[in-house]
């Protein structure tokens, strides 16, 4: 079982602010900051593509909620949704991580080092798709 069926099932303890039959969010363990919380399906779909379109609307629905909700608490700089599919999504269950951010929070972007790129090169990296 993937940590959210465990915590979806009880069997781990979690501050849950928001549960359905198909979504659940709590608050991340490891915060990036106090608000951090991941939305997640009920059911273990692994990947983005894997989630079908009801159960996605829903996640988005109740994603704008708590965005609302994070603003009015924390008052923060800006707010931050990442999302990681194949090998980084270190759950192996679909999640939405959203989080207030702050200036001076130290999280940050760290590139491959590709630097600024021209825009012929872009336009050829990208033909096809």
């Amino acid at each position: 079982m993937t940590i959210v069926e465990l915590i979806v099932s009880r069997e781990i303890d979690a501050v849950i602010i928001f549960e359905s039959a198909n979504v659940i969010a709590f608050a991340d363990h490891d915060p990036i900051n106090f608000g951090h919380l991941l939305i997640a399906p009920t059911f273990p779909y692994e990947n983005f593509i894997d989630v079908p379109e009801l159960v996605f609307i829903e996640i988005n629905e109740v994603v704008r909620d708590l965005y609302r909700r994070l603003d009015s608490k924390f008052n923060p700089d800006g707010i931050s949704f990442i999302q990681n599919n194949g090998k980084f999504n270190d759950l192996g269950h679909y999640h939405l991580h959203i989080f207030p951010r702050f200036d001076g929070d130290k999280f940050g972007w760290q590139s491959s080092n590709l630097g600024i790129q021209n825009i012929n090169d872009l336009r050829k990296s990208l033909e096809g798709l």
